[in-house]
């Protein structure tokens, strides 16, 4: 077992959990200006895209978290 890897693995996972709800956060402001652009349809349309990025950005960054889940679980048996 690799305490450094350990380490490291468990950094990665805080900095994923700080930046997880944080892309939420940017879809709901996304999604609000949009709704706030319902008159101008150019920006509604840019601002909706932006929202749909950030749930991309979330649902990506979750995938990341629960590959560095799995890893760091496995270098835990490792040393039992």
């Amino acid at each position: 077992m690799s305490k450094e890897k350990i380490r490291e693995l468990k950094k990665k996972i805080e900095a994923l959990i700080i930046a997880i709800p944080r892309e939420l956060e940017a879809y709901e402001f996304y999604l609000d200006l949009a709704e706030k652009s319902a008159d101008d349809a150019p920006s509604k349309e840019m601002f909706m895209f932006l929202a749909k990025q950030e749930l991309f950005h979330r649902d990506h960054l979750e995938r990341i978290m629960n590959d560095l889940q799995n890893q760091l679980e496995e270098e835990l048996k490792k040393g039992k």
